[in-house]
């Protein structure tokens, strides 16, 4: 278990960080890499030795395929525990019909209030995950209420998701998390998304974005290609938020970043609430 940070947020410049901040800063995606790894490696051991095949065994790319899907939930889940005290208020004001994307291994569900939630719907089309999602949905008393699709956003996927009772002007509440930095052309989303929101309905973010920083949006941009081939397509510098207000049709858009983030943070985060006009 680790030590939460504080759930303070603000809307102004990140603050300039010391020497000592600057050098853990920039360690940071190789401790996060190392932790999926280290997660991960045990799994796919285990899952080579039960299915033995030459060719696999001395494939890197099937090992690095096998250690991200036994090593990214406890990445999400480390993640959790850090900022808990951001997610939870958010994920608290979640009403209605609520459409989660990219749920993942489901460290979000628990965080719900089960009684202002009509119907969930939890999007996730990485099998690993979805199975780790259903599980704690039944664990977390949701599973009545909720439904599982496998499926993302791409255009393809939308007849199954309106099938499913996703459809225009049918959510109360959308939940971003963790999941516009790694889906395919992002921007391409978002006006789908909003389309799917009620009047005065909600979607309620929780991002990792690009830098406002020179020299941090550069290293983001350096380190991009070696993160997104270890962390299924996840990328540092999207400028997600800005994106998602850019679009307009908002009657209220409150998005934040964490207190104690520094100008130096490769992993910075926008966190809020846009409301449809």
């Amino acid at each position: 278990m680790v030590k939460p940070y504080p759930g303070d947020l603000h809307s102004k410049p990140a603050r300039a960080a010391s020497l000592a901040e600057f050098v853990l800063c920039n360690l940071v995606p190789i401790l996060i890499t190392i932790k999926l790894y280290i997660s991960g490696f045990p799994g796919a051991l285990v899952h080579q030795l039960r299915h033995p095949n030459p060719i696999n065994l001395i494939n890197p790319f099937h090992w690095k395929q096998l250690i991200f899907a036994n090593g990214f939930g406890a990445v999400l889940k480390t993640s959790d525990e850090l900022y808990v005290n951001m997610k939870q208020p958010l994920l608290r004001s979640a009403y209605g019909r609520v459409l989660e994307v990219g749920a993942g291994a489901g460290d979000s569900v628990g965080h719900y209030d089960a009684g202002k939630i009509e119907r969930l719907f939890c999007l996730e089309p990485y099998e690993p995950l979805r199975r780790q999602l259903v599980a704690k949905l039944q664990a977390v008393g949701l599973a009545d209420k909720s439904e599982v699709i496998a499926a993302g956003l791409d255009t393809d996927s939308r007849p199954k998701l309106a099938q499913a009772g996703v459809e225009a002007g049918s959510m109360d509440t959308i939940v971003l998390f963790q999941v516009l930095c790694s889906i395919p052309d992002p921007k391409a989303h978002l006006k789908y998304l909003q389309s799917l929101l009620k009047p005065g309905g909600q979607i309620i973010l929780f991002e990792h974005v690009a830098s406002k920083h020179t020299l941090a949006r550069l290293t983001q941009t350096l380190w991009t290609p070696v993160w997104r081939f270890n962390f299924g397509g996840c990328e540092l510098n999207r400028d997600s938020a800005d994106w998602l207000s850019a679009i307009g049709g908002w009657k209220d858009v409150d998005v934040q970043r964490p207190l104690h983030e520094t100008s130096a943070d490769l992993v910075p985060h926008a966190i809020g609430r846009l409301v449809k006009a």
